[in-house]
């Protein structure tokens, strides 16, 4: 400004409420002769801050993404490795362990559920694409709008699907299980499915027999996809938070509805494509609530760490 010496200058993040009251300061202290001031200067002062706000705003965004992206392939990794030498043998006989486990809780349904849907071939490719997509487009677009809409929220929600995926895998590795789709119940009772009766299958694998957009055949999931990675269903457990997400924080009632619908509708999906058992849902929400009880303990340990000791120190 013309006519205008001062020590120390405002620097540019000087938000515009503080540039005006610095600026009054001197005024009111004859430091500034108040004609000096134009408007000009007023307005480039309060256009900083916004500036400065978004570029922040990018940045965190691109912070938070890679993080996210790091920490996800990481898990793909890990969870890949999972399948290592001897997994089969252990997969195939912890099968045999969960359905002897639910036909002694009365819940060993899936067969049944399954062959309900298997004549609307048009249906069953639904439910592929379904659960083929949406767990990590529901999932991944509902952490965006967190950051983007309930900032507040966002890193707490974020915290707990990391723990709880960081526990699923775990599990992969202590308790490698065949999925249904590969479990072979019976050697000479034919079994009815889509392109007629099999023998040695109780469930259709619908990817491979229906279709979707994707094959577990293809390269891709060739490279990545660990098939007996089934206990616990992060399917079913990432379902359940996102329900969390949408009905804690959704404005609208529709949302909140939807926040309880969508966790059924993927425990359906991942039982009609003989993905999953019931118990590995179980499996997905243990690792859920664990998780936030984790984190709960956690945060408890930092308060407590960071209060004062005592009266002394407070003097």
């Amino acid at each position: 400004m013309a006519g205008m010496e001062t020590d120390a200058p405002a620097p540019a993040e000087v938000g515009a409420a503080e540039a005006a009251n610095l600026l009054a300061g001197d005024i009111a202290t004859g430091d500034v002769p108040a004609g000096d001031i134009q408007a000009g200067d007023m307005q480039a002062g309060a256009g900083e801050a916004p500036a400065a706000k978004a570029r922040n705003a990018r940045s965190g965004f691109v912070h938070e993404l890679a993080l996210v992206l790091g920490f996800y392939y990481l898990y793909q990794t890990i969870r890949s490795l999972a399948d290592h030498v001897g997994a089969s043998n252990r997969a195939h006989a912890n099968a045999v362990r969960v359905v002897n486990w639910e036909r002694s809780l009365n819940v060993l349904h899936e067969q049944a559920i399954q062959q309900a849907f298997l004549g609307a071939r048009w249906f069953i490719k639904g439910v592929n694409i379904y659960y083929g997509t949406l767990h990590f487009l529901v999932t991944a677009g509902l952490l965006i709008w967190l950051y983007l809409k309930r900032h507040d929220g966002y890193r707490r929600m974020r915290d707990w699907l990391g723990a709880s995926t960081a526990l699923a895998l775990i599990g992969y590795w202590a308790f490698p299980l065949a999925p249904p789709r590969l479990y072979a119940c019976n050697r000479s009772i034919p079994v009815a499915g889509p392109d007629g009766y099999t023998i040695g299958k109780c469930f259709v694998d619908t990817l491979a027999k229906v279709g979707g957009l994707w094959s577990y055949e293809s390269p891709v999931a060739t490279a990545v996809a660990n098939q007996y990675a089934a206990m616990p269903s992060l399917h079913f457990g990432w379902s359940v938070w996102c329900g969390v997400v949408m009905y804690q924080f959704a404005a609208h009632r529709s949302v909140r509805i939807l926040g309880v619908l969508y966790p059924l509708v993927t425990l359906f999906a991942i039982v009609v494509t003989a993905n999953h058992y019931f118990l590995d849902a179980v499996g997905g929400v243990l690792i859920v609530v664990l998780a936030k009880y984790l984190l709960i303990r956690r945060t408890r340990h930092r308060s407590t760490s960071d209060a004062p000791a005592g009266p002394a120190a407070a003097q």
